[in-house]
């Protein structure tokens, strides 16, 4: 039986020491934050960027900028930014008299020469630019 006990025994195997195990938990922990911080930073600089591009004028208000800016002395200018900036704002209520000043203003277009435009034709493109009321 002594033999037999010292059989097992020696079969059996001794207990070893504690092993060090490498915990990069933490290190995983700081990578997944960062992550989500840049994917947050990510998504507010886009956030932020497109509301600066949707404030950029439209066509429609850099051509009412345009004609309230119209200098009366330089007439050919007139006659042409007249010509394509206010065609934006034409409606059924303006129409008539949007042609009849762009009538008035063909012969100023082109020739080489021209003569300064009437007080009369400079106040009805005056009035016409103040009755625009819709931007949008």
């Amino acid at each position: 039986m002594k033999n037999q006990l010292e059989q097992t025994l020696s079969q059996l195997k001794d207990i070893k020491g504690v092993v060090a195990v490498p915990d990069n938990s933490l290190y995983i922990f700081i990578a997944i934050v960062a992550s989500i911080l840049l994917l947050l930073g990510f998504i507010l600089y886009k956030y932020f960027t497109r509301v600066k591009r949707s404030k950029k004028a439209t066509p429609k208000e850099l051509a009412l900028k345009r004609l309230k800016n119209l200098d009366s002395t330089n007439t050919k200018e007139v006659a042409y930014s007249f010509s394509v900036d206010g065609y934006h704002f034409v409606n059924e209520s303006n129409k008539l008299e949007f042609e009849a000043i762009e009538k008035a203003l063909e012969p100023y277009k082109y020739k080489k020469e021209t003569q300064a435009l009437p007080k009369e034709l400079v106040e009805r493109i005056k009035a016409f630019i103040k009755g625009i009321k819709d931007v949008s």
